[in-house]
C-alpha cells in the first residue's frame, strides 16, 4: 500500500485551452462509468490520460483528481496519488494543450516530502509547515510564506521567543521531560525540476 500525495493544482494558459480542458475533466467525472476501468473512479488521472491519447500504462498516473474549479481564468483542483505528483501526467497536459502551464504544492507526510514547482510563489506562497504538538496535548499544523512568521507564531503557542528553526528545536527537546508525545516538526518545501 503507498503512502498517499495531496496536491494542489493551478493551470494557467489561453483561456480557449483552459475552456477545453476544464471541459474534458468535467465530462470525465461526471460519466456514470469511468472511460477506463480502474479502482479509482471517474476522476481517476488514467482517465484524463487516455482521453489525451496517452497510455495510461505507461505514463504515472495512479491517483485522482478533485475539487475542480474554475477561477479568474485559471483550472485549480486538488489531486490524492501514490507516493508523489503526477508529473507525467501534466506534462501529457501541457504537450496537448501547447499554452498551458501547470503549479502545483504537494504534501506527501509519510516519507516527509513537500514539493513545490511553483519557484517564485505566484500561485502558492507557502515555504514552510509547522506540525507541532505541545506538552499539554495541543496539536497545531500551520503554514507560512516567511520563517519570521513562524517564529511569532511558535512564540504565541509556546511562549517562548526563537529566532531560528535550531532554537525551536532546543524547546522542544526540553518539552520530552514533561510529555514524550511532545514535538515540532518543521518542513519546507522543496523546489522541483
Amino acid at each position: 500500500m503507498p503512502n498517499w500525495c495531496s496536491a494542489s493544482y493551478v493551470i494557467e494558459g489561453d483561456a480557449k485551452e483552459i475552456k477545453q480542458l476544464h471541459e474534458l475533466m468535467t465530462d470525465l467525472q461526471e460519466r456514470k462509468e469511468p472511460s477506463v476501468p480502474n479502482g479509482f473512479g471517474t476522476t481517476w488521472l488514467g482517465c484524463l490520460v487516455d482521453a489525451l491519447g496517452g497510455n495510461w500504462q505507461e505514463i504515472r498516473c495512479r491517483g485522482e483528481w478533485g475539487n475542480l474549479e474554475m477561477e479568474e481564468g485559471v483550472l485549480k483542483f486538488t489531486t490524492e496519488t501514490a507516493w508523489g505528483p503526477c508529473d507525467e501526467t501534466f506534462m501529457l497536459v501541457c504537450r496537448k494543450f501547447p499554452t498551458l502551464r501547470y503549479f502545483y504544492q504537494s504534501e506527501e507526510p509519510g516519507m516527509a516530502e513537500y514539493w513545490t514547482n511553483d519557484v517564485e510563489g505566484k500561485y502558492f506562497t507557502d515555504k514552510y509547515i509547522a506540525d507541532l504538538c505541545t506538552p499539554d496535548d495541543n496539536w497545531h499544523k500551520e503554514y507560512f510564506s516567511k520563517k519570521e512568521d513562524m517564529f511569532k507564531w511558535f512564540k504565541e503557542v509556546s511562549g517562548h521567543s526563537v529566532k531560528s528553526v535550531e532554537e525551536i528545536c532546543a524547546v522542544t527537546e526540553q518539552w520530552d521531560s514533561q510529555n514524550p508525545d511532545a514535538f515540532c516538526n518543521i518542513y519546507e518545501f522543496s523546489v522541483s525540476d
